[in-house]
């Protein structure tokens, strides 16, 4: 087992400092527990990863109580969050346990919570899951999705923003 580089206080801080300096779309991913209970977390931590299969990559906290249904699940979505949502944000980023009482949201295909409201839905299959440090690499491919025209919401220097504009010409419903 290969052995997990050592930091210093230092580094720490120039990189905890680098990526507050990047701006980041916010995104909320859910799945399902195996219980059938939703879970979800807040992310900045997301990327296309693959163009063919379509796939996006996002990188989840191996301690939070959302990534059981991340790692295990079959099915998991990307909800990206609009300008109008930093409570949501603020909401999936807590330890709160009715996380889901206090939105809009659906299920896709008995098996995925999504969020109705959200500026878009990327619903994902797992691909596979890695671990390194105290994060999981998480890889989905894209299956279906939605999108509409809408500013989206960006964290950038430990605060949330208004992006610019919004994608024209690309609305479509959520899917059920």
């Amino acid at each position: 087992m290969p052995t997990q580089p050592k930091s210093t206080p230092e580094v720490e801080a120039i990189f905890r400092r680098s990526m507050a300096a990047l701006a980041a779309g916010v995104s909320v991913v859910t799945g399902m527990d195996p219980d059938g209970s939703p879970r979800g977390l807040t992310v900045t931590s997301l990327a296309s990863y693959s163009a063919n299969p379509p796939s996006v990559i996002v990188c989840v906290d191996e301690t939070c109580n959302s990534y059981g249904a991340l790692a295990a699940g079959k099915h998991f979505a990307v909800n990206l969050l609009h300008a109008g949502q930093p409570e949501v944000a603020k909401l999936f980023a807590s330890g709160a346990a009715d996380k889901f009482d206090h939105v809009n949201w659906t299920v896709w295909n008995g098996c995925t919570p999504l969020l109705v409201d959200a500026l878009g839905v990327i619903i994902c299959s797992r691909a596979t899951t890695t671990v390194h440090g105290d994060h999981a690499i998480v890889i989905g491919d894209v299956i279906d999705g939605s999108i509409r025209p809408a500013p989206p919401l960006v964290y950038w220097n430990r605060n949330f923003h208004e992006g610019p504009g919004h994608l024209a010409g690309s609305e479509r419903q959520c899917p059920q």
